[in-house]
Formats: structure tokens, C-alpha cells, sequence
């Protein structure tokens, strides 16, 4: 979509953006910042609480437009320095008694599910043959299992023995 293309779905005159924020790329950094700061927000607002999967959310937009700017070869970093994944860090921090090291990687480590399962939500359904089961219900097992994550401290503890076989 060229930048003219969004200033009239947007009802703005090209010139205004060209002005206030520049090209189309500044354009979608300036949105990602600001995607970035509301999810941020909305983290630390609602701590260990489920952030929303459908497009319309704060979440399903800031993974939609991460996506992009991955997909596009671009960093992906809020130029604010205010980013959703210190904000969960925080959260992990402040609610389960992390030191802050530990904090930081398991907030990575969840948000690297999060996007992966609102990117691929419809592949992971249907290949892991889960059609059978209520979303809510897949949707609830992935907070309830970044929950566990992010109360696991770091480094891991051992894994489990393997089944004698």
C-alpha cells in the first residue's frame, strides 16, 4: 500500500503525513511505536492477563504490523525505548519473583509464542489436528502455559527423566 493509498483510506492529505511524519516507512515505525506503547500499557494495566488474539486488539495489531516489519527486513524495535516485552518483564518481576535477567528472557520467550500462535493460529489448528477443540479453550492453555513460563525461574531446572522404553 503506497503512502498516497493510506492517506486516503485515512481521510488526510498526503502532504500533512509528508510533513508531520515523512515516508511510508516512517509512517509504519511511528505506528509500531505507538502500537508498541499502548500494548506496553495495556501489560502493565492488566499483568498476566491474556492480551487479546483478534485483529482488532491492541496485540492482533501490533503482531500484524512486527509482522510486516519483519517480513520487510526492517528491525523491530519501538524507537521510544518503551516496548511491550520489558513491560511483561515487569510484570514477571513484580509478580512472580524474578530477578530481572530472568524476567527479561521469559517475557521474550513468551512473546515469541504469543506471535507465533496469532500468526499461525489457523496452520497450528489444523496440523496439530485441533479442530476439534473450542478456541477459547486453545487460546485459555496458551496464557495459562505462558503463566507457568513465566513463573519458571532461569536457568531451568532439569528436565524430566525420559520413559524407560
Amino acid at each position: 500500500m503506497s503512502l498516497r493509498d493510506i492517506a486516503a483510506e485515512a481521510d488526510v492529505h498526503l502532504s500533512l503525513i509528508r510533513r508531520y511524519i515523512g515516508t511510508r516507512d516512517e509512517l509504519v515505525l511511528a505506528v509500531f511505536d505507538d502500537l508498541s506503547e499502548r500494548l506496553a500499557a495495556e501489560v502493565l494495566a492488566r499483568p498476566l492477563e491474556m492480551q487479546g488474539f483478534d485483529t482488532d486488539t491492541v496485540m492482533g495489531q501490533w503482531v500484524r504490523v512486527a509482522s510486516a516489519l519483519v517480513i520487510g527486513g526492517r528491525a523491530v524495535f519501538s524507537t521510544d525505548g518503551f516496548n511491550p516485552v520489558l513491560a511483561m518483564a515487569e510484570t514477571l518481576s513484580e509478580g512472580y519473583g524474578l530477578d530481572p535477567l530472568a524476567a527479561r528472557l521469559r517475557a521474550a520467550q513468551i512473546t515469541a509464542a504469543a506471535l507465533g500462535w496469532r500468526l499461525f493460529e489457523d496452520y497450528l489448528v489444523t496440523a496439530g489436528e485441533l479442530d476439534s477443540v473450542p478456541m477459547e479453550m486453545l487460546r485459555d492453555e496458551l496464557v495459562r502455559s505462558a503463566r507457568r513460563l513465566g513463573a519458571t525461574p532461569w536457568p531451568s531446572p532439569p528436565d524430566p527423566p525420559a520413559e524407560p522404553g
